[in-house]
């Protein structure tokens, strides 16, 4: 029997990596950040709206089910499961990295199957930094993507065995924006975004970010897990919480639109982040998690209920609207005053 392709049986492994490394903490450092209750909301749980407008089309949730997987037949179950769940919910859903199919055709379906099974929803396509803008189109025609995401991995790279060595990426990046016909959004897979990277993406074109923050799913954990060589799990000590991540990009929230993922694991995670910046919010790892460990019908089951917290939440600050997040009072623990004051950064109130 042939062996498996190396880069299909690393997609594989990830699955499975990033199951076994699953927990319900977040190290996101949302714990930091307290939001005050309105003893006076003047509002009706009926009257609460969660709908908002990813990019350029109205989504009935501030939440996206984030770049995760393809490439396998697993890739090809979740893929599918994915799509049917964001395509009940009206949300986004991004499909994982489709290097492997740029490489290897004959890998489609598992990515194919995203459009199939939500035909007008919001699709997103996900490429690596290094593809070229040629590359990235077909990545997008394949699946009839709506946006594209340009995933920047640098420290996932290093950790990894089989890993790049290489990272001129921001003429690429520049190609790659002012050539596809989408919208292009660029994330980080989990390590965080600093204001400089935000100030060198501004300036090559870039209007929309996910900082992808550390706290959820660890790529240098689940890379040195693969590396039987060297255990790299330390490279994740140079990344930026979800939250710290979130206060690099205050400066630059009114001159791109800013997504957030990373370790979200609570309905008040998603209003913590929207409330600091984000427009919407970003989750792989857990909805992965329900997948694997549970079934579609439990899953969906879990975001039902998901989404009564974010009412409940709404209420209790008095919130009616999405917009309506951004004006509650805000407190951050004296770590995140002192990062924020190490980093010449001034903090919402």
């Amino acid at each position: 029997m042939p062996k498996q392709d190396a880069q299909i049986q690393r997609k594989v492994e990830h699955l499975f990596l990033a199951e076994k490394y699953f927990t319900d903490e977040s190290f996101a450092d949302f714990d930091s950040v307290r939001l005050l209750h309105n003893a006076l909301p003047e509002l009706s749980l009926k009257q609460i709206d969660l709908s908002t407008h990813f990019i350029n089309q109205k989504m009935a949730l501030p939440i996206y089910f984030n770049a995760i997987t393809g490439g396998s037949k697993q890739s090809t179950r979740f893929n599918t499961e994915l799509s049917q769940l964001a395509h009940k919910l009206n949300i986004p859903v991004s499909s994982g990295s489709m290097g492997v199919y740029l490489r290897l055709p004959e890998t489609q379906d598992s990515f194919s199957v995203l459009r199939e099974n939500d035909p007008e929803g919001f699709v997103i396509a996900n490429v690596s930094a290094k593809v070229n803008a040629q590359q990235a189109q077909q990545a997008v025609d394949l699946i009839k993507a709506n946006a594209l995401q340009i995933h920047l991995n640098a420290l996932q790279e290093l950790a990894m065995p089989e890993g790049d060595q290489e990272f001129m990426w921001l003429d690429n990046i520049k190609q790659i924006v002012s050539s596809v016909t989408v919208p292009v959004i660029v994330k980080e897979v989990g390590f965080g975004l600093s204001k400089d990277n935000l100030s060198d993406l501004y300036k090559v074109g870039v209007k929309y970010v996910d900082i992808s923050g550390f706290g959820g799913t660890d790529f240098a954990q689940i890379e040195s897990a693969r590396n039987h060589e060297l255990n790299l799990t330390y490279l994740d000590q140079f990344s930026l919480s979800t939250v710290e991540s979130l206060l690099e990009s205050i400066p630059y929230q009114n001159k791109m639109t800013i997504f957030a993922s990373g370790g979200i694991r609570t309905p008040m995670d998603v209003i913590k982040a929207i409330r600091m910046g984000a427009s919407a919010v970003g989750m792989s790892g857990l909805v992965l998690h329900h997948l694997q460990k549970y079934s579609l019908s439990e899953t969906e089951i879990f975001f039902e209920e998901f989404i009564k917290q974010l009412k409940l939440i709404m209420a209790a600050i008095g919130a009616k609207s999405i917009a309506d997040i951004k004006k509650a009072p805000i407190v951050f623990d004296e770590n995140l005053v002192n990062y924020a004051k190490q980093r010449n950064i001034i903090l919402p109130s």
